[in-house]
């Protein structure tokens, strides 16, 4: 699989370490979403709504194939088609780093990069519990203005992250907890 093939259909084979296994999911756009104000990225749910990850590349595309529930359902068939063991990962999102992050600005990076994929997650599922504790919160929130201001438009101070991101640890460990009754392996 190509990374412009990916670009073009907007789908994305994604790895995931959980418990302390490497996993496989697909993100990605789903296009039969046409109100711009409705986040239309979204992960693999399985028909019952829970987040579903594979242990192989080949298992994940195999359930793409024979899934009757999926959203963009042409176009996901399509891309998963083309994936097998090697098809290489776009990117990578450590859950289990949300229980062992340290109170370190290096830590904090991973720690939002990881978030934000997990909010997308939030928005496909709609739960309340998810959002209270990611979207909902204020310690999430406070950390991603600090943390979007130093990562993303650099120009935050790490001194203004450094106030935040203690109070985020605190919510990690319940972010993580909430999301095991939601993921599937």
């Amino acid at each position: 699989m190509s990374d412009e093939r990916d670009e073009i259909m907007l789908k994305f084979l994604i790895a995931i370490i959980y418990q302390g296994q490497t996993y496989y999911t697909v993100h990605g756009t789903d296009f039969s979403i046409n109100d711009v104000n409705a986040n239309n990225d979204k992960v693999l749910l399985t028909e019952y709504g829970k987040w579903r990850l594979f242990r192989t590349k080949t298992d994940l595309a195999t359930y793409i194939g024979e899934a009757k529930h999926l959203w963009d359902a042409d176009r996901l068939k399509e891309w998963a088609a083309s994936v097998n063991e090697y098809s290489e990962v776009q990117a990578e999102f450590d859950l289990d780093f949300l229980l062992i992050a340290k109170d370190d600005v290096d830590d904090y990076y991973e720690v939002y990069r990881t978030i934000i994929f997990i909010e997308d997650f939030v928005d496909q599922v709609g739960d309340e519990a998810l959002w209270k504790l990611t979207r909902g919160s204020s310690a999430v929130r406070e950390f991603f203005e600090a943390a979007s201001d130093y990562f993303l438009w650099r120009d935050g101070d790490k001194e203004m992250l450094a106030i935040r991101g203690p109070r985020l640890l605190l919510a990690l460990d319940n972010i993580y907890r909430e999301l095991q009754k939601w993921i599937e392996v």
